[in-house]
Parts: structure tokens; sequence; C-alpha cells
């Protein structure tokens, strides 16, 4: 049991890119972290706790074997969950969301509250419970630390969920505050950089719909060189389907039809997104006939 403690500590906080000094902070003194880790020094209930908090999980998770580090209970359930947030299938995700939510008691703190995200989607999109689904994530995002990949990915949605909804005030406060934290993503994590082009693209979106166009213009082209450095086609589609919308009223005719045609290969041959692929193409035999 003290292995698995020292384990999970460690793994955890650096999972949290925390410093043992960072973790120690408030709590008790470095060594006693380091003495931790390495199995010499067994905590009390008080310390564990706190220890908990700061890392965002459960105390199950310190002692528990079947809670795995690597979170095995929700790897198929991400992986298909996020095909679908990205198709913005929501009544599907619905369908595996109930199936896995009433596994939930077995899951480490960080999957419960993926969980609780997932459910807070189906709310707002598919049921229109927004104020329910806004009221949720408000309350998990009070349970977590800026550091958090967590607290990034539900502030991204609030993001979102305060757009649609004309909650402009909190917008503006959680829009500063995401790109602040987003500036900070060092990026070398797939999640890290996959939450970077989400905001950036969200933020391209947001200023097209404010018609700042060049803003749009800017920022969208930005994040396409993003996906290009680090060779991802996440939500390339997207972004090139957005800059053809933004480029319509000015640009070169063939110049706009290629941003289309770009994103109908993304979406056909890439994302394998056989409706956003016809519903492009169709787009671009009505507006671009020669």
């Amino acid at each position: 049991m003290g292995i698995l403690l020292a384990s999970r500590i460690k793994n955890r906080r650096k999972e949290l890119k925390m410093s043992q000094k960072e973790l120690a902070d408030g709590i008790c003194k470095q060594g006693q972290i380091s003495r931790l880790e390495n199995g010499e020094y067994t905590p009390g209930s008080e310390l564990l706790y706190q220890l908990a908090k700061k890392l965002n999980v459960s105390m199950d998770y310190f002692f528990d074997e079947h809670i795995s580090d690597e979170s095995v209970e929700l790897i198929e359930f991400k992986k298909i969950s996020k095909n679908f947030i990205n198709h913005r299938n929501y009544e599907s995700l619905k369908y595996i969301y109930e199936l896995e939510k009433g596994k939930s008691h077995r899951l480490s703190l960080s999957d419960k509250i993926y969980l609780e995200w997932v459910g807070s989607l189906v709310d707002f999109y598919f049921f229109q419970k927004r104020e329910e689904a806004m009221e949720n994530l408000e309350e998990i995002l009070k349970s977590l630390t800026k550091i958090d990949i967590n607290y990034l990915q539900i502030s991204n949605t609030l993001f979102n969920f305060y757009y649609d909804t004309e909650n402009l005030d909190k917008f503006d406060r959680i829009k500063e505050d995401l790109n602040e934290q987003i500036m900070k993503l060092s990026l070398d994590k797939i999640e890290e950089l996959e939450l970077s082009i989400k905001f950036n693209y969200n933020l391209s979106r947001y200023y097209w719909l404010q018609k700042n166009i060049d803003l749009a213009i800017k920022q969208v082209t930005a994040t396409i060189r993003l996906c290009q450095e680090y060779r991802t086609s996440y939500l390339l589609a997207d972004l090139f389907l957005l800059l053809g919308n933004l480029s319509l009223n000015f640009s070169e005719r063939k110049t706009v039809k290629s941003y289309f045609e770009i994103a109908h290969f993304l979406y056909k041959y890439i994302e394998d997104n056989n409706e956003m692929a016809l519903t492009v193409e169709h787009y671009i035999a009505d507006k671009f006939q020669d």
C-alpha cells in the first residue's frame, strides 16, 4: 500500500506539472513530499485529505488498486465521445453517456469530472437544459485549480455556453482568464495542444460572429499554422471552412474556393465526416459554378 500511495502521488503531481515545492505549498514541508514519494513516510488522514484536494483526486485514488493511473476505465469512451463531439452528434453522445454514467463510482475523480463535462454537453445541446448545464460546470470549476487540464476544458466549454446564451459579462471574464491560461501551456501533451487549437478556433469564430473580420482572419490563420507546426489535423477542416467563410467578400474567387476544397478533403478523407463533406461539396457546387 505504501508503494502504491507513493507512486500515485508522484505520478499525479507530474501529470499536473507540479514541483514538489508547489505541491507542499500551504500543506506541509517539501521534504515530507520527497520522503512520501520515496515510500519513506506515511502521512496522516488530514495531510492526505489536503493532498487529494490539491491533486484533484479522491482519497480512494491513493489506495484503490482498481483505479488505474492511466484512467483505463474511460479510454474507449473518451475516444468515441471525442468523435461525436467533433461531429456535433449529440444524440449519439447522449446514448453512450447514459450507458457509461452508471459506472462512475469506479472512476478516479479526474474521470468523474470528464463524465460530468460530457453530461453537461448533452444537457446543453441535446436536452436544451442550458442553465442547468452551465450551473453544473460552474460548480465543478470551484473544485479545480487553474493548472488542471479539466479546469481549462470546462472553461472552454463555458466560453461557448456563455456566448450562445448571451451571458456576455461572464463570457468576457472567462475569455480573458482562459486566454491567459492557454498561453501558458507548453503543448507537449496532445490534450494541451488540442485544447489550445479548440480555444483559438472558438475565438476565431467569435470574432467572425462579431464581424471583426480582420482579427478573425488573423486568429484563424495563426491557428492553422499551429496545426501545421505540430502536424495535427485536429479541427483543421473546421478552420479552413471558417477561413473560406471569412474570405468570401474580398479574396479572389479561386483562393476562397481552395479553402472550401481543403475543408471538403479533410472532412471526407481525414475525419471520415461524410455529413460535413457532403454539405461542403454541395456548397462548392452552388457557389462556385464555372
